[in-house]
């Protein structure tokens, strides 16, 4: 009797054991189940990705009609291009070089008082020994002559007279400044050059100085792009 009790009790341990081990194998069978589901996207896109995409190559040939019916498709000829605009040329207005002085019949024409007085200073103060005077004279050429310069425009008399500088005078120096200034067709100084020095930078400077401002009457030329230059002499003169 006793053995048999002993039996019995451990039929009842097993029985209670296997709803147990049934749970368990459940539960682990749920864990793989959860980690398959889990299984990143990527990685199957990489799986499918690396498998080979079948691909299909088709290739017809060319009959006799078919090229026929190519030939028939009508051709586009290309639109030409709408030719650039030229630009109109500017009428080009003949230019008048100037012709070259010959200094050695100026000189002459000045000795022989072929001028026109222009502008005329003399200052003199009663405490002083010395007077100063400053005279403009336009260069006129002889006539019939043209050599010296062609068409001389009348001069306006209100221009001023260039000064004489004090430290000229201080130091004694005269001279005779031979200057020729390109006059416009409206009578205004384009330029002044000079021809021929008095020999002192300073009465040089001074007579130009003067003579850039100087305005004369309109050319009397029928050409309007016409321009004229005038020779004017300057003369710094000092009296003891």
């Amino acid at each position: 009797m006793p053995s048999n009790t002993r039996i019995s009790y451990l039929d009842k341990d097993n029985q209670s054991i296997r709803p147990l081990v049934l749970i368990g194998l459940l539960v682990v069978f749920l864990h793989i189940l959860v980690i398959l589901g889990f299984e990143r996207p990527d990685d199957q896109l990489v799986k499918q990705n690396s498998q080979p995409v079948p691909f299909k190559l088709e290739v017809s040939l060319l009959t006799k009609n078919s090229n026929q019916s190519i030939a028939a498709l009508p051709t586009r000829k290309p639109t030409p291009l709408p030719k650039p605009k030229q630009k109109a040329e500017p009428k080009k207005v003949p230019i008048v070089k100037e012709k070259s002085v010959d200094m050695a019949e100026v000189v002459r024409l000045i000795k022989a008082n072929s001028v026109k007085e222009l502008t005329k200073s003399i200052n003199h103060s009663p405490g002083q020994q010395t007077a100063q005077e400053v005279s403009a004279a336009m260069v006129m050429p002889s006539s019939g002559q043209t050599s010296a310069k062609d068409n001389f425009p009348d001069s306006d008399m209100r221009n001023p007279s260039p000064e004489y500088p004090e430290m000229a005078v201080f130091l004694g120096y005269q001279g005779d400044t031979i200057i020729r200034i390109k006059v416009s067709p409206k009578g205004q100084a384009l330029g002044v050059e000079v021809l021929n020095s008095s020999g002192h930078k300073i009465l040089d400077d001074s007579a130009l100085k003067a003579l850039k401002r100087w305005r004369f009457n309109p050319s009397k030329e029928t050409d309007t792009s016409m321009a004229n230059s005038v020779i004017i002499t300057v003369s710094y003169v000092l009296y003891h």
